[in-house]
C-alpha cells in the first residue's frame, strides 16, 4: 500500500478499494506494525480516505432519496 496517495487519487477510488484500504491502516494501527517515521503520512491517508467514503455515502443516500421521491 502506498502512503504517498494524493487526494485526487483518492477522490477517483470506488468505494470498496477506499473503504480496504482503510480497514488496513487501521489494522496496521491497531497492530502497531507502523513505524513512528510513517505515522503522520498513514493518519493523513486515512483521513483523506475517511473523508472519501463519507462523501461516497453520503451521495448515494441523496440519489436513493431522489430516486424514492420520484416513484
Amino acid at each position: 500500500m502506498s502512503d504517498k496517495i494524493t487526494q485526487a487519487e483518492v477522490s477517483k477510488m470506488k468505494y470498496d478499494d477506499a473503504l480496504k484500504m482503510l480497514q488496513e491502516i487501521s489494522t496496521a494501527l491497531e497492530n502497531k506494525e507502523v513505524a513512528i517515521d510513517e505515522l503522520t503520512d498513514k493518519v493523513k491517508l486515512a483521513n483523506m480516505l475517511n473523508a472519501h467514503c463519507r462523501k461516497k455515502l453520503e451521495s448515494t443516500e441523496d440519489e436513493i432519496k431522489k430516486i424514492i421521491g420520484n416513484e
